[in-house]
C-alpha cells in the first residue's frame, strides 16, 4: 500500500528522488523512493502540492510505479507536500458516495453503478430511478449516520479471506492477485476500496443532493459534501440576500417575486411589439413619400420582422420604390434589409451584402441578411442609388 493509504492524513514527506525526466514540454516526470502523493484512480482524482519548489500538476500509477508530473526539475533530497484542501475535499467526497451508496442501495434497493468526482460536484450513477422523495430520504439517512460520527476504517485481506467477507463491491479486476484493501463504515458499509477516506462520518459534516437527472436507465445523483457543502451554502445565502435587495421582497417571497416579473415582463415585451409594428408603419408611409427612386432608413432598435414591417407599409404604397433598411450598431454588426422592384433588389441586394461585410439571400423582391461593417452603409446607399 501506498503511505497515504495506511494515513490519509499524511501530507508531509521527506524523501529522495530517484528519477526525473523532461517530458518535452516544459514538465517533468518524476519517481520518489516514496511519496506522500494519491494517484489519479477508482474515481479519485490525484492530489495535487509539491516537490521542493516544484509544484505537482498530476499523479500517476504505472506498472507499480508512482509517476509524478512537475513544473521544474528537482533532484536529491526533498519534502514532498500535499495540498492539504485538496486532500481533504477528495477525503470527504469520496467517503460520502461510500456512505450514499450504502443508504441508496440498503434503503431502495438502488444500486451504484458509476462514481465520479469532480472538480465542483460528485456524482453517483444508480441502476434504476428513484422518486424525489427516496432521494431525499436516503440523504435524510446518510445526515443521521454523520451525527452519529461512525468510524471509518480501512483493512488489506488476502483473497480467500475476501471472498468470506460481506463486501459492497462492483467486482475485482479480470485477473486480480494479490491483497485486496477494504474500507468500512461501521454498521453501515464494507468496500473494495484504494482511496483516501475520512476517520469518521462527523467529518463529512453534512451531504446534500443538488441535481438529479435521468441516465441511461437510471438516475444521476449530483451532491456535494463536507467543504463543498459549507462553501456552497455561504454562497446561496449571500445570492439571497442579494435578491431580496434586489427584489425588495424577503427569502420566502422570491418565486411569487420573480413570477410577477416574468409576467411584467412578458406583458412588457408584447406591448413592445405592439408599438414597433406601429412605429413601422409610420416609417414605411414615410419612406412611400420620399421624392427619390431609392431610400435608406437605420434604426438601431430594428431587428428583421421589424424591417419587414418597415419595407411592407412602404411598398403597399409605392411598390415602385427602392429600399435599404438597417438595424443595429451603426459603427458595427447589425441586420439590412433590401426590397422594392424585384429586377432591382436582385441586381444590388448581394452587391449591398458584400458592401457592408455581410452576407444574405432571398426572393421575390427582398433581400436580407446580418452586416459586420454597418460602418460602410454610405458605399451601400452609392450601390442602391447607381
Amino acid at each position: 500500500m501506498l503511505p497515504c493509504q495506511e494515513d490519509a492524513t499524511l501530507l508531509r514527506l521527506e524523501t529522495r528522488v530517484s528519477e526525473c525526466m523532461p517530458t518535452g514540454d516544459g514538465q517533468y516526470s518524476v519517481v520518489l523512493e516514496t511519496t506522500p502523493f494519491y494517484p489519479e484512480g477508482g474515481g479519485q482524482p490525484a492530489d495535487h502540492g509539491t516537490i521542493g519548489p516544484a509544484r505537482v500538476l498530476d499523479v500517476q500509477h504505472h506498472d507499480g510505479t508512482v509517476i509524478h508530473t512537475v513544473d521544474a526539475p528537482v533532484s536529491g533530497a526533498v519534502v514532498a507536500m500535499v495540498d492539504g484542501d485538496r486532500r481533504l475535499d477528495h477525503m470527504q467526497q469520496h467517503t460520502a458516495q461510500h456512505l450514499l451508496t450504502a443508504c441508496l442501495q440498503d434503503g431502495f434497493g438502488a444500486a451504484t453503478v458509476g462514481f465520479h468526482l469532480g472538480e465542483s460536484t460528485t456524482t453517483i450513477d444508480l441502476d434504476r430511478e428513484l422518486t424525489p422523495a427516496a432521494v431525499v430520504a436516503a440523504v435524510d439517512q446518510a445526515n443521521a449516520l454523520i451525527r452519529e460520527a461512525r468510524p471509518v476504517r480501512t483493512e488489506v485481506v488476502s483473497l480467500k479471506s475476501y471472498a468470506t467477507r460481506d463486501v459492497r463491491s462492483r467486482g475485482l479486476p479480470a485477473g486480480f492477485t494479490g491483497d485486496v484493501r477494504l474500507v468500512g463504515i461501521e454498521g453501515v458499509d464494507l468496500n473494495t476500496c484504494g482511496g483516501t477516506h475520512v476517520p469518521t462520518t462527523a467529518a463529512l459534516q453534512v451531504i446534500t443532493v443538488i441535481k438529479t437527472e435521468r441516465y441511461k436507465s437510471g438516475l444521476r445523483l449530483h451532491f456535494l459534501a463536507g467543504e463543498r457543502a459549507r462553501r456552497a451554502h455561504v454562497a446561496a445565502t449571500a445570492r439571497e440576500h442579494a435578491l431580496s435587495a434586489a427584489l425588495t421582497a424577503g427569502t420566502e417571497e422570491h418565486v411569487a417575486a420573480v413570477e410577477k416579473l416574468l409576467e411584467q415582463v412578458k406583458a412588457g415585451a408584447k406591448a413592445r411589439r405592439g408599438l414597433l409594428q406601429e412605429l413601422a408603419g409610420f416609417l414605411g408611409a414615410s419612406l412611400a413619400g420620399s421624392t427619390e427612386a431609392a431610400v435608406h432608413l437605420h434604426r438601431p432598435e430594428a431587428e428583421p420582422a421589424m424591417l419587414k414591417a418597415i419595407a411592407d407599409a412602404a411598398l403597399e404604397i409605392r411598390p415602385d420604390l427602392l429600399i435599404l433598411l438597417t438595424g443595429g450598431d451603426a459603427d458595427g454588426a447589425g441586420v439590412f434589409l433590401v426590397a422594392g422592384p424585384v429586377e432591382h433588389v436582385s441586381r444590388v441586394g448581394p452587391a449591398i451584402a458584400a458592401a457592408l461585410h455581410g452576407r444574405g439571400g432571398g426572393r421575390s423582391g427582398r433581400y436580407q441578411g446580418k452586416a459586420q461593417a454597418l460602418r460602410e452603409v454610405a458605399a451601400a446607399v452609392a450601390l442602391l442609388q447607381a
